[in-house]
């Protein structure tokens, strides 16, 4: 249903998913059946120690490490699509709103963002998606109609003004270099400091996001499993003394809500619609007017609807990028010329329409509202100091994703947790001490 995109829009599309999907199930449409449940029969005999059944593509399967079932807050709830979202438990999680404020207030965005991804300045991302996995050997692969490998755009293509020189996935590894040799090693202020890398990378390649949706690719297997255990329970929020405590639970919770974005997009963009026929395509929500897919309902049934507690996640997830999205306003906003595509910098048509989309986007109600709450986090001490474990949880995963022998797989798994670092560097700047700034690499990865 929806062609993939950077991280917000593909959170905003994934609980769309929610309810198309449930319009398919109930409508029992017809779907192609090649390669039938291909991911979701493999994946059924992998079962993790976090609570959940899970399927095995590559960032494409659900393990998740939020709240098990029997341990479910009571509390006010939110039906949405037949899922009951516990409203208590997203408080609980420093969220703002309800389920049901999201869900009436997402629909406004859709369009706006459909637009503003296909923008040459969103659309174009520069990776080396060949880097060697630093834990184990891995061997890039794919079986499935839907290929896992991704076509390299040609640097012509690109806008002069939007050219890098840098891997624009990767996030500064010094900067996110821990100490565990004092009680205290860092404070809320060096969030601010964390830049991105300048060093030029001979290997990284454009890819035109717009034409390579996240989607199902047919990866699985055991090293599918082995990234996600890797970043639950072995690479990630080490060293520290209670790992249980309330912060650290809210920090795994944000993965556990990309990790049901991805379940989503793979469940929604599942079968290869070759002869553009799936409801997809008047649904509102494809970038892409010549990219379709039909669903996967059974899978959905198995991996989405039936675990309600990780799609809670989800939630918290969505309302924390929101927060960081509408806290970035007068960066993204401030200079408008950096959005010019045009010869000597002079904007073209196509980029004042962006502009203008830009500033309906945040004038919509989620951007005007405070959907999650930062300084609940941080007036704990614990939350102040595990500011420097989430920088070093997000490098690990980063180079986690170099482990994910699909290259589709592998590029938005990257671009993804970028959005996410960026996320986290701007929902814990201190204002008082010096003023955000963004490069393309984060904005992109944001939005």
């Amino acid at each position: 249903m929806t062609s993939g995109r950077l991280i917000v829009l593909g959170i905003l599309v994934a609980l769309l998913s929610v309810a198309f999907l449930e319009y398919q199930n109930a409508s029992q449409l017809a779907v192609p059946q090649q390669e039938a449940s291909t991911a979701a029969d493999s994946a059924s005999s992998a079962q993790k120690t976090m609570h959940a059944e899970k399927t095995d593509n590559v960032g494409q399967g659900e393990e998740n490490t939020g709240k098990a079932a029997d341990e479910k807050d009571d509390g006010d709830s939110t039906e949405t699509c037949g899922i009951s979202i516990n409203d208590t438990s997203l408080d609980s999680n420093y969220c703002c709103c309800t389920a049901k404020e999201v869900d009436a207030g997402t629909k406004d965005l859709l369009t706006l963002l459909n637009g503003i991804t296909i923008h040459p300045y969103f659309r174009y991302f520069k990776i080396n998606s060949e880097k060697a996995c630093p834990y184990w050997a891995v061997t890039l692969l794919c079986s499935s109609e839907n290929a896992c490998d991704v076509c390299k755009c040609n640097v012509d293509a690109v806008p002069h003004s939007l050219r890098e020189e840098k891997d624009m996935s990767e996030v500064d590894e010094e900067a996110s270099r821990v100490s565990h040799s004092v009680s205290h090693p860092s404070n809320i202020e060096d969030w601010g400091n964390w830049k991105g890398i300048d060093v030029q990378d001979n290997e990284a390649h454009y890819v035109d996001l717009v034409q390579h949706p996240e989607a199902n690719t047919g990866f699985t297997g055991p090293l599918a499993t082995r990234v996600w255990s890797a970043i639950y329970n072995e690479n990630c929020l080490t060293n520290i003394e209670d790992d249980q405590c309330h912060e650290v639970t809210v920090l795994k919770t944000l993965f556990s809500g990309l990790h049901m974005s991805i379940n989503l997009h793979v469940c929604t963009n599942f079968y290869k619609d070759t002869n553009m026929s799936s409801p997809h395509i008047n649904a509102g929500v494809n970038n892409n007017p010549n990219i379709s897919f039909f669903p996967n309902c059974d899978m959905y049934r198995k991996r989405v609807a039936a675990v309600p507690q990780f799609v809670e996640n989800l939630y918290v997830l969505y309302q924390f990028l929101l927060r960081a999205l509408t806290k970035a306003e007068d960066v993204i906003m401030g200079d408008m010329n950096r959005y010019n595509t045009g010869s000597n910098g002079e904007a073209t048509e196509s980029d004042e329409k962006l502009k203008q989309m830009l500033s309906e986007l945040f004038a919509s109600k989620l951007l005007c509202v405070k959907t999650f709450d930062e300084a609940r986090f941080l007036e704990s001490e614990k939350g102040r100091d595990l500011i420097p474990q989430m920088k070093l949880m997000v490098q690990n995963v980063t180079k986690l994703m170099d482990c994910v022998p699909c290259e589709k797989c592998r590029i938005w798994g990257k671009l993804e947790v970028k959005g996410i670092a960026t996320a986290l560097k701007i929902t814990m700047h201190n204002s008082h001490s010096e003023a955000l700034a963004l490069d393309r690499s984060e904005v992109v990865s944001l939005v």
